[in-house]
């Protein structure tokens, strides 16, 4: 009769399984927070696409991801910063009023005008891009023509004559100042209108006056949009078990037993 005695050394194996998962664990789990994070940036673009119309570039990509590693175990979806003042977004998360930008500053403190400007908006007479936003050559064109562009040699004015001593047939844009007709409520209120040049031989009209940029007379209020932080923590908190279990397996797949 043969015999076979087999000895498990159990307590050894069971030490390496465990050094295995311990030495796993931080690898896995940072699998899992990327994988978190990538799929929350997923999201938050399209929260985005409904909670804005027609948003930039420049919207859909104010996101990154700061990946973890198994060694700091910290990941983080960011806003990217501005170059000054707080983002438009941040502003949209929570509502109330937004900042001045960079070219209603010039008309606000450059324009020799003695009314409220707490921001400059568009009207029906005023070109837009394909997101539904002032173009910044239009606003540009004008800017330079007031002569309120921060750089002076940007600074154009406005010619009567052309080079060859012709009448202008350029538009022209005026700012009327708060005693003007124009500037009154019931006209059209303050803002920036554009003369368009009198045909040859006929008498001047107003029906050629419009008005293509308002001054608002109180900051520009916005919306509560985004809420990012309590819609980010919601969703990171269903996605992450499932990556924690991916990440694992994953992890213990590529794993040496030693």
């Amino acid at each position: 009769m043969i015999e076979f005695k087999i000895k498990a050394d159990t307590d050894r194996l069971q030490r390496k399984l465990n050094n295995l998962v311990n030495a796993q664990m931080p690898y896995a789990t940072s699998l899992a927070i990327n994988e978190t994070l990538k799929t929350l940036e997923k999201y938050n673009k399209a929260l985005m696409q409904k909670a804005f119309d027609r948003p930039t570039r420049f919207t859909m990509n104010a996101f990154y991801v700061q990946f973890s590693n198994k060694r700091t175990l910290h990941g983080a979806l960011r806003r990217k910063q501005m170059a000054a003042g707080r983002h438009y977004l941040e502003v949209q998360d929570s509502g109330g009023p937004r900042g001045m930008k960079a070219f209603e500053n010039n008309f606000k403190f450059r324009l020799p005008y003695r009314g409220m400007i707490h921001g400059v908006l568009p009207t029906e007479n005023t070109p837009l891009d394909g997101h539904g936003n002032m173009t910044m050559a239009f606003v540009n064109k004008v800017s330079a023509q007031l002569e309120i562009m921060r750089d002076p040699a940007s600074n154009k004015g406005y010619a009567k004559k052309t080079k060859g001593g012709r009448r202008s047939r350029a538009v022209r844009y005026m700012v009327p100042d708060i005693d003007h007709p124009l500037a009154q409520p019931g006209r059209g209120g303050p803002g920036v209108y554009a003369v368009q040049p009198d045909p040859l031989g006929k008498k001047r009209t107003g029906s050629r006056v419009q008005k293509v940029l308002g001054f608002a007379q109180n900051a520009p209020m916005y919306k509560k949009r985004t809420d990012f932080d309590n819609k980010m923590k919601r969703a990171a908190s269903n996605i992450m078990p499932g990556k924690m279990r991916q990440g694992i397996k994953r992890a213990l797949a590529t794993a040496r037993l030693r």
